[in-house]
C-alpha cells in the first residue's frame, strides 16, 4: 500500500521541473508573429526542460544511495547532497540552487506583475485603478508591490523552522506555486475542450488531437493538485496522535482561500465589471496612463 502513496509523490518531481513554460505567452505582445511563435515557444520550452530536468533528477536519484541516512536527515534534496558530497561540494551545489531560485523569484515577480496589471486593466481585480497606475518610467509600481506583498504574506511561515529542521513551510510554498501555475494552465485548456468545434484555432493548432490531449491534461492537473495537497509526514495528518501544526502542509489552505476569494469577488462584482480584454487605446483614453504633474487631458471629440 505504501507504493500507492510514494509513487505519486515521485511524479511530483517532474511537475517541479516542468513549470514556467507559459513565459512565451506572457511576452507574446512583444513578439513578431506571436500567433505562431508563442505556441512553438511553449512546446519547445516543455521539451528542453523535460530533457534537462530528467538528467538532473536522475543524477539526484542515483546520488540517494544511503536511504536510511537521507530519511533520518529529513528526506529532502539537501539531505541527499549532504550525504553524497563533501561539505564544501554540498555547499557549492546549494549555493548554485539558491542563486537559481533568486533568478526564478525575480522572473516570477516580473511575470506576476504583468498579469496583475493586465487583469487590472480589464477590471478583473479589486482596486484595479491603483494597480494600473504607471509611474514616470511607465512601470506599474502598484501591481509590482501588490505581487511582492502577497508573496511575502504567503512565505512568512517559512521563516519559522521546526524541531526536526525540515523546511515544511518552504515545501508548502513551492507546492502552492506549482498548484497555482497548473490550475491556471488547466483553465484555458478546459475552456478549449468545452468550446469544441466552435473554437476558432490559430495558424498553429493541434488539430483533432486536442480532444484527448486536453482531456488528459485537465485530469492530470486535477490528480497532481490533490497529490500536492497531501501531508509530507504523519505529524501533518489531522486527528493523528503525532499531529503538529508545525508540520502541516498549508498549500491546500492557501490555494483554497485564493479560490474562494476569487469566487466571491466574481459573484459580488467582477461578473458585472469584467467584460473581456480592454483595448490599449480605450484604456489610455480613460486617463489611466503615466503619472505626471499635468492634469489629465480628456480624449478628443470627433
Amino acid at each position: 500500500m505504501l507504493w500507492f502513496y510514494v509513487l505519486p509523490l515521485g511524479f511530483l518531481l517532474t511537475q517541479y521541473t516542468i513549470t514556467g513554460f507559459d513565459a512565451s505567452a506572457h511576452i507574446s505582445e512583444e513578439t513578431h508573429g506571436a500567433e505562431d511563435a508563442a505556441p512553438k515557444g511553449v512546446w519547445r520550452s516543455v521539451f528542453y526542460s523535460a530533457l534537462i530536468g530528467w538528467v538532473v533528477l536522475v543524477a539526484i536519484t542515483f546520488a540517494a544511495a544511503d536511504g536510511d541516512a537521507i530519511t533520518e536527515a529529513g528526506g529532502t534534496s539537501l539531505a541527499i547532497f549532504d550525504n553524497a558530497l563533501s561539505a564544501t561540494a554540498g555547499e557549492v551545489v546549494i549555493l548554485i540552487s539558491c542563486i537559481g531560485q533568486l533568478f526564478c523569484g525575480m522572473a516570477c515577480v516580473t511575470s506576476a506583475s504583468r498579469m496583475a496589471y493586465a487583469f487590472s486593466r480589464d477590471r478583473a481585480i479589486p482596486g484595479w485603478r491603483v494597480w494600473t497606475r504607471l509611474n514616470h518610467n511607465r512601470v506599474p509600481v502598484g501591481a509590482v508591490l501588490f505581487v511582492c506583498v502577497a508573496a511575502l504574506a504567503i512565505t512568512l511561515p517559512a521563516l519559522k523552522g521546526n524541531a526536526a529542521g525540515v523546511p515544511v513551510a518552504f515545501l508548502a510554498v513551492v507546492s502552492i506555486a506549482v498548484i497555482g501555475l497548473y490550475i491556471a494552465y488547466a483553465i484555458p485548456i478546459y475552456l478549449r475542450l468545452r468550446a469544441g468545434d466552435a473554437f476558432a484555432p490559430g495558424p498553429w493548432t493541434l488539430g483533432a488531437k486536442y480532444r484527448w490531449m486536453c482531456t488528459f491534461s485537465v485530469v492530470w492537473v486535477g490528480i497532481i493538485t490533490v497529490i500536492f495537497c497531501l501531508p509530507f509526514t504523519p505529524a501533518a495528518v489531522p486527528f493523528n496522535d503525532e499531529f503538529d501544526w508545525n508540520a502541516v502542509n498549508y498549500a491546500p489552505i492557501a490555494v483554497g482561500t485564493v479560490i474562494v476569494g476569487v469566487g466571491v469577488w466574481w459573484l459580488v462584482s467582477a461578473r458585472r465589471s469584467f467584460t473581456g480584454p480592454v483595448r490599449t487605446i480605450e484604456f489610455a483614453g480613460e486617463g489611466l496612463g503615466v503619472q505626471t504633474d499635468e492634469p489629465a487631458q480628456p480624449p478628443a471629440r470627433t
